[in-house]
């Protein structure tokens, strides 16, 4: 018996294709851990009926024996975030209010894992609304931390991220409007991929297709243990469906040899300063690359701290005293917020903007995206930390902003940027990620860099189950 937690999607396909391992084998043992760790740590909060599952699992095993693959998934389990319709499953984005009857169709994006043979196992616990970069809410509770149960997975696609870290699930759906893959995947020490902003489509986001100003920064990405899972997962959910205006089909271009690429790399910020640990861990990502690229510089795009800022503004806190925030929980009759919201609330009640600031915000967003793209015409990707140090304890989630630096500029660009687990810190053995970003289509790049840098450094591994709880 194989053991699953060393293949990846593309082995497990290929066994499953010859034969050599079943359907039913990989869904016995999702079945497994999921039930030996998700009471821990609260990550999946709806699940498959089992029955349904097993019948799903020996239909893939059967049309495999005759030789009928649906796809390059056929016959895997994976999970989905609580942020689109999956059929069959009931979603709330984290609030009672919005928890209705069972979705009746999938999103694209789910429809689109099915076709390719995905079996969903079931679906993953966000924040309120998903504005939070802690996962808890009043409806499922709180997630936690597999490596540490007092401290945060992250958010918003926090109980994804957990679910896969714990091995409950071996690859997902999740999404990212302001960091929201990129954090959790650091939190947890797991891989996460947000495509270029207009590769994926968003239609059958929950509970609306359009999310406002939010939909100028949203984008469905994928989440898995390794590398070459979110190369293949990314193509897969990419493309234009016909519904979605804003998503067009870009082919993915094959990425230049590494021994071509310039890289600008740097871990200073003048809104943070990261850890000893995650600077130790971006040079030691410098000295992997020194010897197999054109060039490694210290250097950072312009206007990373104005794009924090205007995406703050303008996007999260609405720029209008909070009204549209209490506007919209007041049109679900919402009476009652987890902490998270409530801070989400009163910041937001210090941010209004006049017309001319909106204005000159949004000269500000037009501005640095085209310096953006200069810089990567100049470089051909731009790593940097995810988050100055390791997962934080529950409850900090807004208490300081300014250690989003590092995320938020590349919500506002809609740049494709993955994460990859590159080391730890050795004090309390929490995981250490990197970002790598570059131009928009240019996912091959990055996951080249990824993978090079996968095969040096730190992947993942199962963690050990939790000797403490904290819900």
């Amino acid at each position: 018996m194989f053991n699953p937690d060393t293949l990846t999607l593309r082995e497990m396909a290929g066994l499953l294709r010859r034969g050599v391992l079943t359907s039913v084998d990989l869904l016995e043992f999702y079945l497994q851990r999921i039930a030996e760790r998700n009471p821990q740590i609260n990550a999946l909060i709806q699940l498959e009926s089992v029955d349904e599952l097993r019948r799903q699992a020996r239909e893939a095993d059967e049309m495999a024996r005759i030789g009928q693959i649906r796809g390059p998934l056929h016959g895997i389990p994976m999970t989905i975030k609580d942020v689109c319709h999956v059929r069959g499953f009931r979603m709330s984005r984290g609030l009672e209010e919005l928890l209705g009857e069972a979705s009746q169709e999938d999103a694209t994006v789910v429809a689109r894992l099915r076709q390719a043979g995905a079996i969903i196992l079931g679906i993953t616990n966000v924040p309120e609304l998903c504005m939070a970069f802690e996962t808890d809410n009043l409806l499922y509770g709180r997630t936690l931390n597999p490596y540490d149960g007092q401290r945060s997975a992250g958010g918003s696609s926090g109980g994804e991220a957990a679910a896969i870290a714990a091995g409950c699930s071996p690859a997902g759906l999740a999404s990212d409007a302001c960091g929201s893959v990129r954090i959790p995947a650091h939190f947890n020490g797991i891989c996460g991929m947000k495509l270029t902003q207009g590769r994926v489509p968003l239609t059958g986001q929950f509970p609306n297709d359009r999310s406002g100003l939010f939909h100028l920064t949203s984008a469905f990405g994928v989440m898995g243990r390794y590398v070459d899972d979110l190369a293949l997962l990314g193509q897969l959910i990419s493309g234009a469906d016909g519904h979605d205006p804003d998503t067009v089909d870009v082919p993915f271009a094959d990425s230049q040899p590494l021994a071509q690429l310039r890289v600008a790399l740097s871990w200073e910020s003048t809104r943070t300063r990261v850890s000893p640990a995650v600077k130790q861990v971006l040079q030691r990502v410098e000295s992997c690359l020194s010897s197999v690229v054109a060039q490694v510089t210290p250097t950072a795009p312009q206007m990373l701290d104005e794009a924090c800022d205007v995406l703050w503004r303008v996007f999260i806190t609405g720029a209008d005293a909070g009204r549209g925030w209490k506007r919209l929980f007041q049109s679900m009759d919402k009476q009652t917020y987890t902490p998270a919201t409530t801070e989400l609330i009163r910041l937001s009640e210090e941010v209004e903007l006049s017309v001319d600031e909106m204005k000159r915000d949004w000269i500000q967003i037009d501005t640095f995206r085209y310096h953006l793209a200069k810089f990567f015409n100049q470089h051909d990707l731009f790593i940097c930390p995810v988050f100055p140090d390791v997962a934080f304890a529950h409850g900090e989630s807004l208490q300081d902003r300014e250690r989003y630096a590092f995320v938020f500029p590349f919500s506002l660009s809609g740049s494709p940027a993955v994460v990859i687990r590159a080391g730890h810190d050795p004090v309390s053995g929490m995981p250490i990620g990197i970002q790598i970003v570059g131009p928009h289509w240019q996912e091959e790049r990055l996951l080249a860099v990824a993978n090079f840098l996968e095969r040096e450094l730190e992947r993942w591994s199962p963690v050990a189950p939790l000797t403490t709880v904290a819900l």
